[in-house]
């Protein structure tokens, strides 16, 4: 039978729904809008610096070996990831027992099976950043798209590092407060940054069942091994554990940068849920 390659068999986070539900929202009290804290702002600015410097970065594609592992389900080989902005994103992944994908664009998404049957994601888990896998962009975001904001934690410790504590939330202007507030809630992010080079070492994030948006289940992404690699510093070690389990293990070997990915690679449906 297929299923999602984005986690275990007893997760259900992306499995198809086979019919279209309207989404719930729960909160009844009012939430302001948040502003980006300046220290989140300074911190965030300083760790794209050290990523690309001074490059306008626009699109980012990655490549390398992946070894995915789903239940019983081990399967290892290549992956590309496809990255524009903090909005689009495709991961590819050429496996040993046959290709499988996901994409992302902005609040829509899919898992394409080995059979190249595309299965639209619930709209509830569709509001954390596309650039998940690829934190670059999700810090590039706090700067340049004018939904997201960051608010700083403080520092704490994460797998040994002492990091900087930041969390990252899509702001809705113009909607009902209850739906803005079920928004921000449903798009956190927490990213840590390491306090010595200001680099990406973990995103966690909870994902869902498609019929239950308030159902958590967490996700955690590691990053490490960073070297300069198409003219930007990149994590070359990628991981991403679901409920603690380890999903997708990537290392990166190829990047390149600005190449003009055009919107229409990202196309997918869009698909709402119930709470």
């Amino acid at each position: 039978m297929s299923r999602s390659f984005h986690c275990p068999r007893s997760v259900r986070g992306w499995a198809p729904m086979g019919l279209v539900l309207q989404l719930i929202f729960t909160v009844s009290q009012a939430q302001a809008v948040v502003q980006s804290s300046t220290q989140a702002v300074t911190l965030v600015s300083q760790s794209l610096q050290t990523a690309v410097g001074a490059t306008a970065l626009t699109d980012a594609t990655l490549q390398g070996m992946v070894n995915y592992t789903a239940g019983s389900d081990e399967e290892s080989g290549s992956f590309t990831l496809e990255l524009k902005g903090n909005q689009e994103s495709k991961l590819a992944l050429n496996l040993s027992g046959g290709n499988r994908a996901e994409i992302r664009q902005a609040q829509a998404g899919a898992w394409i099976d080995t059979t190249g049957v595309e299965h639209p994601m619930a709209i509830h888990n569709c509001w954390v950043d596309a650039s998940a896998l690829f934190p670059t962009f999700s810090v590039w975001g706090v700067l340049n798209d004018p939904q997201v904001t960051a608010t700083y934690v403080g520092q704490t410790l994460r797998n040994g590092v002492t990091v900087d504590h930041l969390q990252i939330t899509r702001t809705m202007s113009g909607e009902a407060p209850a739906m803005a507030a079920e928004i921000q809630g449903l798009s956190a992010i927490d990213l840590y940054l390491d306090v010595a080079t200001h680099l990406p070492v973990e995103l966690d994030f909870n994902t869902h069942p498609d019929d239950d948006l308030k159902q958590q289940i967490p996700v955690e992404i590691l990053f490490s091994g960073y070297q300069k690699l198409g003219g930007i510093i990149v994590p070359t070690h990628i991981q991403k554990l679901i409920q603690g389990t380890l999903t997708f293990d990537l290392y990166v070997s190829n990047v390149a940068i600005n190449s003009g990915l055009q919107d229409s690679g990202f196309s997918v449906q869009t698909v709402q849920a119930v709470n």
